[in-house]
């Protein structure tokens, strides 16, 4: 007696199922880890991106001085600000509130270039080069500074604030 067809098939279409089966896993697998590594880079590159800008409006911030305006400029730098720099800032504040009202200064800076040092989700290190235009009582027509910062930021509260602030040379 000879065999069916059908009979010598089936462990061929049994084992067909099961590889079918098993790639199918191992490609919804696929796909679940590599969209776990891209919302996981973009996070990463999402605080990069946001971490330049706030170092970027933190040294405007900081450039943006006026005597008519200092007590919301003053505000306004430390609002952005924490841990070491803001002690510093809120220390130091009454004396350049002092300098800027007596010498009736006006101050705004424009960024040249920014770019990220190093960062993660909590933490970013910015370096920002900028020219400051400074007019005051004792030079009307106003001088340009070019200045160069070192910017410490952390995340707090969804907000990325400065953290120290180091002059570069």
């Amino acid at each position: 007696m000879t065999e069916h067809p059908d009979r010598r098939s089936r462990p061929v279409i049994v084992i067909l199922s099961v590889l079918v089966v098993a790639l199918l896993g191992a490609a919804v697998t696929l796909a679940f880890v590599v969209k776990s590594h891209t919302d996981a880079r973009d996070q990463v590159v999402a605080a990069r991106d946001n971490a330049l800008q706030a170092g970027r409006q933190a040294i405007l911030n900081l450039d943006a001085l006026s005597a008519t305006s200092i007590d919301q400029d003053l505000a306004r730098v430390i609002a952005g600000a924490t841990g070491q720099f803001k002690s510093q800032f809120v220390a130091a504040q009454a004396d350049l509130k002092n300098l800027v009202v007596t010498r009736k200064t006006t101050s705004k800076g424009t960024i040249l270039s920014a770019g990220v040092v190093r960062s993660d989700q909590a933490s970013a290190t910015v370096l920002v080069a900028v020219d400051r235009v400074v007019k005051d009582s004792t030079t009307p027509d106003g001088t340009t500074a070019h200045d160069r910062w070192k910017v410490s930021l952390e995340l707090r509260s969804g907000r990325w604030l400065v953290a120290n602030l180091e002059a570069v040379a």
